[in-house]
């Protein structure tokens, strides 16, 4: 079966992009490196806007069945005294767009031809898992593991005949996949654009990151849905995941640090951070630590091989920014691909995704996400007066139940680049 586009990468990016691309009848193929869809605690909150992208998909009934609604949040102090804190009442509305496929009927609807959009938690495994399940019943889809890329090759580079083979490695030997398009979608150490020789341009940060799941009942002592935990020495994100009761809480430490001592320091640090009388009596069920990145392709395209995800970008995970702008890459990316492939628009549209995707990268979640990690623990003075000196605490506390809701949606609006405005420019170049 011949692809009309190769995706390297089984993550959510790569599998919703892989969805609706199948969706709108073009063949792909998914390219894994590794033997199934990976589990390990990373990403779990989804801001409305790539809430909004899983509706277009027709999986966010699913999603929402086994993920919960993150409506409350906070700033607390480590001994567990809130600095300031704001209801997550803003939802996006969208308008209703015409739905492919099985996406029909998703979302709540809100009037004639709008649909209302939430802030959600869910496990990103969870979410990859749902869609490749979707995914097992659409034609003219491949989803191949064990697959390590180790060559990228384009021909007729610039011409309407051209294509891409992506070369493998596995234990069924090298195989060679050709294809109209590549999409790089296979996380920060992306195999696909270090083979294109893309720039990874941007910094990691000198503190690391130690994420775990755990069952210990923060309901019980007030905690919110996400809780920030503003300390130089232990500062963190508290936030529930799913509805038995199992929360995520990640954790800063220094970068020096190897493997073997972060394990050690986990008993102290859950110590610090945990309210409730001593010791603690908690279930343990995943541990990992990561680097943390502000980093940026250097461009998104290169020929007929494109990036999305964390591929092309990378910021920490304070916010839930990261796996969110990917997820509107892969809506921004797929919109561009169909009307590419069904003719109805010119190649420039996808140098348009590039473009835009990274100016949204550059300008909004970069500084965002950075802003957000450095509230947690590089404030000036004292923790006390932190929601006085920080500006956004400032009016997050100030701010009336609307007005927070307004931030809420404004905020996150400029995360998404809508594609259909630069499809309808790209209709009068169609050769």
């Amino acid at each position: 079966m011949a692809s009309s586009i190769v995706i390297v990468g089984a993550g959510p990016v790569g599998l919703l992009l892989a969805l609706r691309l199948a969706q709108s009848s073009l063949p792909v193929t998914i390219l894994e490196a590794l033997p199934e869809i990976a589990n390990s605690p990373r990403a779990m909150a989804y801001l409305p806007v790539a809430v909004a992208e899983l509706a277009r998909a027709g999986i966010l009934d699913e999603c929402r069945r086994r993920g919960t609604a993150g409506r409350k949040i906070c700033w607390r102090r480590l001994d567990g005294g809130v600095i300031a804190e704001m209801e997550r009442v803003g939802v996006v509305r969208e308008k209703e767009e015409e739905k492919e496929g099985e996406g029909e009927g998703e979302g709540d609807r809100d009037g004639q031809g709008e649909a209302e959009y939430e802030n959600l938690v869910l496990g990103q495994q969870v979410l990859a898992e749902i869609i490749l399940k979707r995914l097992e019943g659409l034609k003219g889809v491949r989803v191949l593991f064990g697959k390590k890329v180790v060559e990228v090759l384009q021909r007729g580079e610039g011409s309407a005949e051209g294509s891409v083979v992506v070369v493998t490695q596995s234990s069924d030997g090298e195989e060679r996949f050709e294809a109209a398009y590549v999409v790089g979608a296979d996380g920060g150490r992306s195999s696909v654009r270090k083979l294109i020789g893309v720039e990874w341009e941007g910094f990691t940060w000198p503190e690391q990151l130690v994420a775990t799941n755990v069952y210990y009942p923060f309901d019980k002592y007030g905690y919110y849905d996400a809780n920030f935990i503003c300390d130089k020495d232990h500062w963190a994100l508290i936030a529930k995941v799913t509805k038995d009761g199992m929360w995520r809480v990640s954790y800063g430490e220094p970068g020096h640090l190897s493997y073997d001592e972060l394990k050690q320091r986990q008993p102290m640090k859950y110590n610090a951070l945990f309210p409730g009388p001593k010791p603690l009596d908690y279930t343990l069920t995943m541990w990992s630590p990561y680097k943390i990145h502000q980093r940026c392709a250097a461009t998104f395209r290169v020929g007929r091989v494109l990036l999305a995800g964390d591929a092309a970008h990378l910021c920490n995970p304070f916010g839930g920014l990261g796996l969110t702008s990917g997820l509107l890459d892969a809506g921004a990316l797929a919109d561009s691909l169909i009307a590419r492939l069904h003719g109805t628009a010119s190649d420039a549209i996808l140098d348009v995704y590039a473009a835009t995707r990274r100016a949204v990268f550059k300008d909004v979640v970069d500084p965002m996400s950075a802003a957000n990690k450095l509230r947690l623990h590089a404030y000036d003075g004292d923790v006390d007066s932190l929601g006085d000196s920080d500006g956004f605490l400032q009016l997050v506390k100030s701010a009336t139940r609307e007005e927070k809701g307004r931030m809420m949606v404004e905020g996150v609006r400029g995360l998404r680049v809508d594609m259909r405005g630069f499809l309808e420019e790209a209709v009068a170049g169609v050769e």
